[in-house]
C-alpha cells in the first residue's frame, strides 16, 4: 500500500492521503507551504508535533516518515521508514529542496540503529 502512496498518491487508497488530510488534522497552511508539494501528497499520518513541544535545538527521530513530510515539517529530524519507494521519494525531495538538516534512513521500527539517547524526542 504505501509503495503505491509514494508512486501515485491520488490513485485511490484504501485510506485518505494528502493536504487536505493534514490540514484537517491541523497541520498549519503555512509550514505545509514551506514543505515540497510531492511530500504532502503522499502524507498518510496524523498530527501530533504540538504535544512533543519541540524546540529548535531538539534532535528528532521520526519512526515511519513515509515520504519525509513531517521530517521537513520539523526540518530537524532524521526519518526512519523501512518502504523504499517512499525512502526514495523522501530522499529525492530532500536533496532538491534542501533540507541540510534532515536525514531519511531505512530501518525498522522494531530495529533501530541509533544509540540510547541520540535523540530529544
Amino acid at each position: 500500500m504505501y509503495r503505491a502512496v509514494a508512486a501515485t498518491p491520488h490513485a485511490g487508497a484504501r485510506f485518505e492521503t494528502g493536504r487536505e488530510l493534514a490540514e484537517r488534522q491541523g497541520y498549519p497552511a503555512e509550514r505545509l507551504d514551506g514543505i515540497p508539494s510531492r511530500a504532502v501528497e503522499s502524507f498518510a499520518g496524523g498530527h501530533f508535533w504540538e504535544l512533543a513541544e519541540l524546540s529548535e535545538s531538539d534532535a528528532v527521530l521520526h519512526m515511519g516518515s513515509g515520504s519525509g513530510m513531517d521530517a521537513f515539517f520539523t526540518a530537524l529530524a532524521v526519518g526512519v521508514d523501512m518502504t523504499d519507494e517512499q525512502l526514495a521519494k523522501a530522499d529525492r525531495l530532500q536533496r532538491e529542496h534542501g533540507f541540510d538538516n534532515v536525514s531519511i534512513e531505512h530501518g525498522r521500527i522494531e530495529d533501530l540503529r541509533f544509540e540510547d539517547g541520540s535523540f530529544d524526542v
